[in-house]
């Protein structure tokens, strides 16, 4: 069985072979390859050149391009900073007030050098591996979080507390969620078999759950009606962070999949999530940079335990992983698939 189709049957709840591997390992691939970051950004045949050359080390079973979460902040304006050993980040925001959306309506994402290095890296990896492996390139960031990225995260908070200007807070967000939307229809035309996006600022850590129903979830529910059924790609949302006390709205956002975090209780997750959601995770990025991979493997074992027998379920990171993760434990991962992921 490819790895495509072991991830299809996973996504699909259908019983694969095994238990599939997808790490979240952008960065790593950049960093292990010898290229620099900000080289592989602008540079899709660098890109796709690195997550490959990763892949081959590794031979797991699918493919996540997303090296970065500044990617449609930086194309709304927003100033980023480029690091040498870690991804670009937002150091500056666009929007002192809620009203300044305006401003933003005439930006073409499609025209954006570093939108287009995504997705015609998307297309060579697609090429390279004729189908064998599951392709996954992510649309950025979701609403609440591009929001949060265009305003400011004090400012953002301070919005939501205050709520003296919800229509304009509303306006924003949905501003955001085109854009989000639009990317996810970019990356549909590579051929990429999934799309998903980050969703940080909107967990459990940063607003309360009452604020994620009225802020988050009707977004995150629009953005994946549109994809799926739309656009007609599968759709994942990752949110940061225990998530524990949204469970219950987020199953009602209607993703394909989520990508889900170390510190999140998946047990409880996965029963609410059982036929209808496929889980993707969870294992600690700080275990697969520091730890060993007999360590990984145990970890792994556990986890199986819990997911298996039924499918809906792929191996992964909790989250993006560090440059500096060990190749041994990603190794490991998979082999741990081998070993005790079979149905």
């Amino acid at each position: 069985m490819t790895g495509f189709e072991r991830c299809m049957k996973a996504l699909q709840w259908e019983i694969p072979d095994r238990i599939p591997v997808i790490p979240q390992n952008s960065d790593m691939a950049i960093h292990t390859s010898g290229y620099g970051m900000k080289e592989c950004l602008y540079n899709p045949h660098k890109l796709a050149a690195a997550l490959l050359e990763s892949w081959e080390k590794m031979k797991y079973d699918g493919i996540m391009l997303g090296p970065d979460a500044a990617i449609l902040a930086e194309a709304l304006g927003c100033e980023t900073i480029y690091r040498e050993d870690n991804p670009p980040a937002v150091i500056n925001h666009v929007l002192s007030e809620l009203s300044d959306v305006d401003k933003l309506h005439d930006i073409d994402i499609s025209k954006n050098q570093r939108v287009i290095t995504w997705l015609e890296a998307t297309g060579i990896v697609l090429e390279k591996t004729k189908g064998n492996l599951f392709v996954i390139c992510r649309a950025d960031q979701g609403a609440f979080t591009l929001a949060t990225l265009l305003r400011g995260s004090q400012q953002m908070m301070m919005d939501l507390a205050l709520g003296e200007d919800i229509p304009g807070i509303m306006k924003l967000l949905d501003f955001c969620n085109q854009v989000h939307i639009r990317f996810a229809e970019l990356v549909k035309h590579t051929g990429a078999h999934a799309t998903t996006c980050g969703d940080a600022y909107c967990g459990p850590g940063l607003i309360s759950p009452a604020m994620y129903k009225q802020y988050a979830l009707p977004f995150q529910q629009q953005a994946s009606s549109q994809i799926i059924n739309r656009i007609g790609i599968p759709y994942s949302i990752h949110i940061c962070g225990k998530t524990d006390l949204i469970h219950d709205l987020w199953v009602q956002s209607g993703a394909t999949f989520f990508e889900i975090d170390h510190c999140t209780d998946i047990v409880s997750l996965r029963r609410k999530t059982n036929g209808t959601i496929s889980l993707f995770g969870n294992l600690d990025t700080s275990l697969l940079c520091l730890g060993t991979p007999d360590d990984v493997k145990e970890k792994c074992r556990a986890l199986f335990e819990v997911m298996l027998p039924e499918s809906g379920f792929i191996l992964s990171s909790g989250c993006s992983m560090s440059g500096n993760t060990k190749v041994e434990n990603v190794v490991a991962m998979v082999e741990a698939a081998q070993e005790f992921g079979n149905y």
